[in-house]
Order: structure tokens, then sequence, then C-alpha cells
């Protein structure tokens, strides 16, 4: 990740001191935190009142915006014991002359760690990324609550590769653009709706750069994730399972080897995760195509390679018969 975020000096003077005015006292330090995929601002900030972590959106960057107030709503109704910061405040402003909410102000407890060591993949840290993503799921939320259901979802990508057939797949391995009408057949959205429907808690996007690992009381070490806009309700199997073409594209254990070392809970159906493994795949190949979206350059390059860890796994997968 490359991206150099703007820093607090760097927001609209009324911005600041509507944060600070939140805050009850004057910002008495910063630190910018650079990195990730989205627009805009994201600080520690120090005060008289203690410390507490921001993130900031202009409404020009709009699926920014949107995504830090669902956030807002989804991390405020997390179930007690998720291993997650605290939901603080949102704040929505408008621009110095009024009008429409122009600014999105997210807070939440600063979480005191580091970040999972990926280069090279630290073996452990994996194993508490995935241990994180078992405890994540191990929460039900109900029906009808701040979470939508992820199986309401349909992701058409591998329907839309059958069809298209657009010629950027030549770039990728043969074997995709040569099944994908098989592809397509396995993510059908009948089998979506079977495959990831569930009660459970689900981050959505659990990669290691949206969790740290923090000490324990005890001296141990655990993941703790960070980001929540992403959160739905659904199958135990989908964080586990998601943050594996990441870790792969980025140096680390096929996710096969990962699964090896921390196994998806055992009444989890296989055929449900080659569905999940289609539908990633198709995703990621189709988005890699993609022009890249306002404000977020390097999306395309990071989806290719996740979709290039994919392909080989789905392969596996389907010539299992799972």
């Amino acid at each position: 990740m490359t991206r150099v975020r703007p820093t607090w000096p760097d927001l609209p003077a009324h911005v600041r001191d509507a944060v600070v005015g939140r805050l009850g006292g004057p910002v008495t330090g910063w630190t910018s935190h650079d990195g990730g995929y989205s627009p805009g601002w994201a600080l520690t900030l120090e005060s008289a009142t203690g410390r507490i972590f921001v993130k900031v959106a202009s409404t020009e960057h709009a699926v920014a915006a949107r995504l830090h107030r669902q956030e807002a709503v989804r991390t405020a109704a997390l179930p007690d014991g998720v291993p997650a910061p605290a939901f603080r405040w949102i704040l929505e402003l408008p621009d110095a002359e009024g009008g429409d909410p122009a600014w999105v102000v997210i807070a939440s407890d600063v979480v005191s760690g580091r970040e999972p060591r990926t280069e090279p993949w630290d073996l452990a840290d994996l194993d508490r990324l995935q241990r994180l993503a078992r405890s994540i799921a191990q929460h039900e939320v109900p029906d009808c609550g701040a979470f939508p259901a992820f199986a309401d979802h349909t992701w058409p990508e591998a329907a839309l590769l059958a069809d298209e057939r657009p010629t950027g797949l030549a770039t990728y391995d043969p074997w995709l653009a040569e099944n994908l009408d098989l592809i397509a057949g396995t993510a059908a959205p009948e089998r979506q709706a079977e495959a990831f429907a569930g009660p459970h808690l689900v981050h959505g996007d659990l990669r290691a750069d949206n969790a740290l690992v923090v000490r324990r009381a005890d001296g141990g070490e655990e993941a703790v994730a960070v980001d929540w806009p992403h959160a739905m309700r659904g199958a135990q199997f989908l964080d586990q399972t998601g943050m594996l073409p990441a870790v792969h594209a980025g140096g680390g254990p096929a996710p096969g080897e990962v699964l090896q070392r921390t196994p998806l809970p055992a009444d989890v159906d296989p055929e449900a995760v080659t569905v999940w493994v289609a539908v990633l795949t198709a995703y990621l190949a189709r988005g890699s195509l993609l022009d890249p979206p306002p404000g977020i350059p390097h999306l395309r390059a990071f989806q290719r390679i996740q979709a290039e860890a994919c392909i080989p796994w789905l392969r596996e997968r389907l010539r299992a018969g799972w």
C-alpha cells in the first residue's frame, strides 16, 4: 500500500474546529496513518481528554463518505466481545459556506498495536489473523438489524465474464477463459444464496491491513479487526477464506496450506466454500480489467494479483469435486 494520506493541518479550519469541539479541548498531537485504498484522512489525535482515532472524508469522494457513514452504524452495533475498537461518534459537517453536509468524521478508540508482519509473512501472525476470523464468526447477529444479509447480495461477475469474454482475459492463465461457463455455473445466484446464508458476523474486508496485533494481559499476542464498513450477517467461513487471495498474492502460503494450519469449522460445507472461491476469482479478475475508480488508482493492480492467486485455488477445488 503506497497511499500517502493528507494530515491534520490539511483539514479545513472549520472541520478541525468541529473536531476540537467534539473532543472538548485542543489537539495537542497527531499521527497520520498512510496506506489503504480509500481517499481521505486517517488520524490518531491527542488531546487533554486522551487519544482517539478519526477518519475523515469529503463528500466529493461520495464512496468514501458513504462507507464512513456505514461504518458508524455497523461498528456501533457490534456485539459485546467482538475484537474491535469501540465506536465513539460521528459528525456530518457542511462546507465553510454552509449548505448540505460536505464532510463526514467518524471516531473510535485507539488500538495500541502493531501491523501484522507480512514482508515476509510471519506465520504466527497469519495464524492470529485466521483465529481472528474464527473469533468474529463466533458472534451471531440478528436478522433485519444493522448488518445486511451477505446472501442478499448477488455477485454477477462470473456470469458477466462468461457473457462478455473480455479480451483482457488473455493476460491470465488460459484455464480461466477456458472454464468461464463452469465458473459461472458454480457461482450461479441460487448457489450463492444458499452458500452464503447464516447468522454469523462477517467483517467483509478482513486482511492484514485491516487488523492490528495487540498484547494481551498474559503477555501473549492476538489480532484485532479495524475498518468495519462492510460488516454483514452470513456464513461463518467467509472472512477466514476471503483473506486468503491477498495472503498468497503478498507472498504468503497458498490458501490450502493456510487452511491446513487453521482448519475451517467442522460443519462448513466444502461446496459452499468452492462457490465463494468462484465468486472471488470472477470478481477480482473482472475488476482488474476495469478502469480504476476515482481516487484509488492502485486498486486494479491489487485485484489483479489476488485474482492470479485465486485461479489455482479454484482449479484445485473444482478438480477435487468440492
